[in-house]
């Protein structure tokens, strides 16, 4: 019995991400999502973030590690995530504008 509620669970779930899926699609085609300068922004965007992301985490990690132990590190990099997110957020508002 526990098979069967699996393999309806993976079905159900399936069929329900296939219709997000197709929705965000044709959504996505008539407001032009998926065009070159929509790519463009978002690969510099990305870049930029990453970079900053990456940066920020050898920093912190280093530093944490040396003053405070893993407590603090772990602490330290779940909030550089949030940072990372919100530097995607504020570079693609930067490229929006100049490109």
């Amino acid at each position: 019995m526990d098979w069967f509620s699996t393999a309806s669970g993976f079905i159900v779930g399936f069929g329900v991400v296939s219709i997000i899926a197709l929705i965000y699609w044709r959504k996505g085609k008539k407001s032009r999502l998926f065009d070159e300068r929509y790519e463009k922004v978002h690969v510099k965007a990305r870049t930029v973030s990453w970079i900053t992301f990456i940066g920020l985490s050898y920093l912190l990690s280093i530093v944490a590690l040396i003053v405070e132990g893993w407590t603090l590190a772990s602490m330290l990099l779940a909030s550089l995530y949030a940072v990372g997110i919100t530097t995607y957020f504020v570079a693609v508002l930067i490229y929006n504008r100049k490109l």
